[in-house]
């Protein structure tokens, strides 16, 4: 015949009593930390894992002319070849970059 135990020293009642001390230990010590902190940290996290980087940046650096006219001047002028970029595109802006 196996003796029962009754009260709070059972196994199971013991395990139970640890994980709720557990967590409201836990549930403490991360209280201090809020959800937006998270959020931000996270989002800062993804910023700096996915922006270009400055050579990537390079191409919005670069002097852009907004003619071919004043290109070809400005060519003679500095002795310089002429890359022509053709936007075909509703939304292009040669002077900013995009296309």
């Amino acid at each position: 015949m196996v003796a029962r135990t009754h009260g709070l020293h059972t196994p199971r009642k013991a395990r139970m009593t640890r994980l709720a001390t557990m967590m409201a230990l836990l549930l403490c010590a991360t209280g201090s930390l809020r959800a937006e902190d998270l959020a931000v940290e996270r989002v800062l996290a993804w910023y700096h894992l996915l922006r270009p980087t400055e050579k990537d940046l390079a191409v919005y650096r670069l002097n852009w002319t907004g003619s071919l006219d004043e290109a070809q001047q400005r060519a003679a002028r500095e002795g310089r070849p002429i890359c022509l970029v053709i936007i075909h595109s509703k939304y292009g802006d040669i002077a900013s970059g995009h296309c």
